[in-house]
């Protein structure tokens, strides 16, 4: 059976690298500060709800060939307007929406105002949860973020975009949404292309433990949801073994268990204020990018 992280953990992890994961909104907390890399670095991460979605919506209207979105959230009126946008200006345009547990609720206007418009817009299996957010522009830029494009949330969202610029990051990313476009009715994710800099799920948890096991000196997690044992084990580990180990999390009675035993082990927890609950599934499509 696949394994869903995003049942376990979603958010930022900083460990050694920077992890940005597939995961939903948090409310907003002045207490981090945004962070922008500079723009001739090969990744650029852009921070919510500070950065505003400019960043990431100008990738689409600076596109020559092509748009590739694939998205868990899709209800932002001016998004939409700029992929009908880059469809009317001639390139090919295509988007695969989530369609599991509120999916089609959720996305359905976006997907008849797309598709009235000529624009390949494709529904997931609902046997699948997609939670990835990619933007792929041009096969030559990806943006992989934690935050829907879901506009009532921007302005509170606690969310991470990282612009990749890098070659091969880039081309495993489009390779494997050109998989999951072709295979969309699929009840089973295909096969993700791998990268030296690229985590996928299915099948991320091994990977992920690894990252954490790495670190020497510190492990900042900002996560919506942290139930995953094993993920919970080894921070218990790291934190154990001498590592500063800090962590941002949802406030949720579901998480005591959990909090006791990292706040036990050394971990500092700051809580924030619960957002509307997300759903999770066992059958997981997201994507991570961990440069170094």
């Amino acid at each position: 059976m696949s394994f869903s992280l995003a049942a376990a953990l979603k958010g930022l992890v900083a460990v050694t690298t920077a992890v940005v994961t597939a995961g939903c909104s948090l409310a907003h907390t002045n207490a981090i500060a945004p962070q922008v890399a500079s723009p001739a670095a090969p990744y650029t991460l852009i921070q919510q709800p500070d950065a505003g979605m400019r960043p990431v919506m100008d990738l689409i209207d600076e596109a020559t060939e092509s748009v590739r979105l694939v998205i868990y959230g899709l209800a932002d009126d001016a998004a939409v307007k700029k992929l009908i946008a880059a469809r009317k200006r001639g390139l090919a345009v295509q988007v695969l929406l989530n369609s599991a547990y509120h999916g089609r609720t959720t996305n359905t206007a976006a997907y008849s105002a797309l598709k009235a418009s000529g624009v390949d817009a494709k529904w997931a299996s609902d046997s699948v949860i997609v939670h990835q957010k990619t933007l792929i522009v041009d096969k030559r830029i990806a943006a992989v973020g934690t935050g829907n494009l879901m506009a009532h949330y921007y302005p509170t969202g606690r969310d991470a975009w990282i612009i990749d610029a890098v070659a091969q990051d880039v081309s495993a990313i489009a390779t494997t949404f050109d998989g999951d476009f072709e295979a969309a009715a699929s009840n089973l994710p295909p096969a993700a292309v791998t990268g030296e800099h690229l985590l996928w799920s299915p099948g991320a948890r091994p990977s992920l433990l690894r990252h954490l096991d790495s670190a020497t000196r510190s492990v900042d997690i900002t996560a919506e949801e942290l139930s995953d044992q094993a993920t919970i084990s080894e921070i218990d580990r790291v934190a154990r073994r001498g590592v500063a180990c800090r962590m941002v999390l949802t406030d949720n009675p579901q998480w005591a268990r959990a909090i006791g035993e990292l706040t036990a082990a050394g971990c500092s927890v700051h809580l924030l204020p619960a957002a509307p609950r997300r759903s999770t599934c066992t059958r997981n499509r997201s994507s991570w990018t961990a440069p170094h």
